[in-house]
């Protein structure tokens, strides 16, 4: 996985925002590049990580790291000697993303899990979620009581996808996690509940 994923998801949900009180016929982002499983490191802690702080729904959003800790993202996953990288913001036309990598050791943030966070003027929350699903080749699996939309869904046979939105603060906001599949389904609803309850 790489960071045209979040670039290519970003333009995909830009259209999906544009369509918000229409049907759902805006195209889907683009799916990761990559479907192989990043390569295998030596773990190690990183002293670059930011100090985590749980967000509570911020009235201003200016990352996305601080809505899953690397030690949350240990836990959920089974991982361990994980640090959280934010990455360098994108610029999209009206929607900013942030971006946060979970790394292990010296893996590159190009093979890492990520945390995306989108915001949207005027979308309905339903809408940049289930354009996400639309890169699944599979089913997507509703999550309810997380946000106000929420799913996961394979998108290949390594990687999973979780989106979760609602509207606040005056706009619609998205969280989209990438993580290689879990053995308990169950943990992707918690992830999803959290990070609904953080936006």
């Amino acid at each position: 996985m790489d960071r045209s994923w979040g670039i290519l998801a970003a333009a995909g949900l830009l259209v999906a925002a544009s369509a918000c009180t229409g049907p759902d016929e805006s195209p889907a982002p683009a799916p990761p590049s990559s479907s192989s499983k990043p390569s295998p490191s030596t773990p190690t802690t990183s002293s670059t990580s930011p100090t985590f702080t749980p967000a509570a729904s911020p009235a201003k959003v200016t990352a996305a790291c601080p809505f899953l800790g690397a030690d949350e993202f240990a836990r959920f996953t089974g991982s361990s000697n994980i640090a959280a990288r934010e990455e360098p913001p994108e610029k999209t036309e009206t929607a900013p993303e942030y971006t946060c990598a979970y790394v292990t050791g010296d893996q590159s943030p190009e093979d890492a899990p990520k945390l995306y966070y989108f915001a949207f003027a005027a979308a309905r929350p339903d809408k940049p979620v289930f354009t996400t699903a639309e890169n699944c080749p599979g089913p997507n699996t509703p999550v309810p009581g997380a946000g106000e939309a929420a799913m996961y869904c394979d998108l290949d046979d390594y990687w999973t996808t979780l989106a979760v939105a609602k509207r606040v603060h005056g706009e619609t906001r998205m969280l989209n996690l990438h993580l290689p599949h879990l053995r308990d389904t169950a943990v992707y609803g918690q992830v999803a509940k959290l990070l609904g309850e953080r936006l």
